[in-house]
């Protein structure tokens, strides 16, 4: 395949379509699973060994000679990639990345800071036998304490690694 990119760049002085259709295979497959996926919707025909040697050869072939542009098929990637960018999954991940997973350290300290005023409430509490309180603070403590855990946990692990540092 990679003699038939060659080849085309050799001869061809416009645009170079097969060059870019296995530029656009190489970014959709990735794996075997990729391969297979489009084998089964009858959008490429494998007719190697294996789904796994169909995507090792989309992943070997390198950059081509120049740099490509059809028109038909940019348009169809830029339109791909509108449809994908564009779904809720896909939206929503990005959100949680951008405003959770980016934002770990202020998490930590709002934990430290929530961590520290109900050790302080439940010290108080000890010595002064607070008694109007619906839950025993040394309970309301160990909940509060599972939950901060099991936010860690649901974040990040660089955020977990933040909280047992506690």
């Amino acid at each position: 395949m990679r003699n038939l990119v060659a080849y085309e760049a050799s001869i061809a002085s416009e645009s170079l379509v097969f060059a870019r259709y296995t530029e656009l295979m190489n970014g959709i497959i990735d794996t075997a699973q990729d391969a297979t996926l489009l084998r089964e919707k009858k959008i490429i025909v494998n007719s190697l060994k294996s789904d796994a040697d169909a995507a090792e050869l989309f992943n070997g072939i390198s950059k081509s000679v120049r740099l490509t542009n059809v028109s038909y098929i940019d348009k169809a990637i830029g339109d791909v990639n509108n449809y994908f960018y564009n779904t809720k999954k896909v939206r929503v991940y990005t959100s949680v990345q951008k405003y959770v997973y980016d934002s770990w350290k202020v998490l930590t300290v709002l934990a430290v800071i929530l961590l520290i005023l109900l050790s302080s409430l439940e010290s108080f509490c000890s010595v002064y036998t607070c008694t109007n309180v619906y839950f025993s603070t040394s309970t309301l403590v160990w909940h509060v304490m599972g939950l901060l855990v099991v936010v860690c946990l649901a974040i990040d692990k660089s955020f977990v690694r933040a909280c047992t540092n506690l």
